[in-house]
This record gives C-alpha cells, sequence and structure tokens, in this order.
C-alpha cells in the first residue's frame, strides 16, 4: 500500500526529476505548482521534443478534473499521461473528490499492475487545498510547507523552476500566481526542453 510522504524536495532525484527507475529517463517539460494563501496555481511549458527536435510549441500539459476542482499536470509520454488522467478521474470519481485518496489509490494501480508500470509519467495532482506528486514507483509524495504555502515541481527544468519558486516565496508578497509565472519564465530561460509558451490554471479555496 503506497503511504504518502510528506518531503521539502518535491523531485523524485534532484538532478534527474524525470527519474522512472531501471535507467528510464525523460528529459522534457517543466511542470510547477504553487500554493500561496487562498490560491493553488498550476503551470506547464508548452513545448514537445522527439529526440533532439522540437515538434510542438503549444502542447496542453494540464487537465482540469472532477468538474474542474482538480488540477492535474503531467510530464513524459502524452499518451500515457492521458491513460493516467483517466485513471486518476475515475478513482476521483469513486472517491467523492477526495484527493488524497483517490492518488494512493491510482499510485498502488500503478505500482501493481503489469501494462501500467510501463507508462512513462510522472503526474502532480492538486485541488484548492494541497498537491501530491505520483510516479509509477507507487510514491505519493505531499510536499512539506514553505513560507505560507507549497511547492511541486517535475520535469527536466522543475529543479530550476523549485529553486526561483522557493525563493520568491520566502522574500516577496508576490501571489503564487505570480510566482508561478516569474519562476516558470526563469525555468524556460535555462532548460532547453522546456519554452515560454506557458498554461497557466488557478483554483481558489472557498
Amino acid at each position: 500500500m503506497p503511504r504518502i510522504h510528506r518531503n521539502p524536495t518535491q523531485t523524485l532525484s534532484p538532478a534527474h526529476p524525470l527519474d522512472l527507475g531501471d535507467g528510464r529517463r525523460i528529459r522534457s517539460t517543466t511542470v510547477l505548482c504553487v500554493r500561496r494563501g487562498a490560491s493553488m496555481v498550476m503551470a506547464a511549458d508548452g513545448q514537445v521534443t522527439l529526440g533532439g527536435t522540437v515538434m510542438k510549441h503549444s502542447a496542453k500539459k494540464i487537465r482540469r478534473l472532477y468538474n474542474e476542482k482538480i488540477l492535474a499536470g503531467f510530464a513524459g509520454s502524452t499518451a500515457d499521461a492521458f491513460s493516467l488522467f483517466t485513471r486518476f478521474e475515475a478513482k476521483l470519481e469513486q472517491y467523492g473528490g477526495n484527493l488524497g485518496r483517490s492518488a494512493v489509490e491510482l499510485a498502488k494501480d500503478w505500482r501493481t499492475d503489469k501494462l501500467l508500470r510501463q507508462l512513462e509519467a510522472l503526474l502532480i495532482v492538486a485541488d484548492s487545498k494541497g498537491m501530491y506528486l505520483l510516479s509509477g514507483n507507487g510514491d505519493v509524495i505531499e510536499p512539506d510547507a514553505v513560507a505560507d504555502g507549497g511547492i511541486a515541481t517535475i520535469g527536466s527544468g522543475g529543479s530550476y523552476a523549485l529553486a526561483a519558486a522557493t525563493a520568491l516565496m520566502e522574500n516577496t508578497e508576490f501571489s503564487a500566481r505570480e510566482i508561478v509565472e516569474r519562476s516558470m519564465k526563469i525555468a524556460a530561460e535555462i532548460c532547453i526542453y522546456s519554452n515560454q509558451s506557458i498554461m497557466v490554471e488557478e483554483l481558489t479555496a472557498e
């Protein structure tokens, strides 16, 4: 049974934020999620690469699920991510929108199902109050609080976005959206697998 881990460093490995185990790594994408105050904001770049070629600049890597109350962002294979989105949405329906329970149950299936284990993606899922990072190894990581909020990142630009967002969170009064937009811009300027065609979604706690 996967357990929810609380960890201030959100990536599975600081050097390789998309380490899928067994020597499998994907170097693409930046997804950043920031909570500050009543706002939960998630953003992703739009770049899709195949080998050394940029195939698309404006891909949508974030989806709203469960009556648009849940945000889910992915890094990795697009087809695999959509398969996981479908399964995660089914878990949300099964557990009445309970984000933590749905995340744990998806991670359990992802880890134990032979076909699902081959999917090459990582997910960040969030509602207006909390966020989790999910992997096919059965990891369900809930970030520790940073200043008056929380931060989670995945993708090859995740480490850069995490550093920028942490600094902005601790040293400015910027809103969650401002922090996300500035941090994604910084990550895109550094990571060659990310671009500045950024999609931003926001939830507000009632």
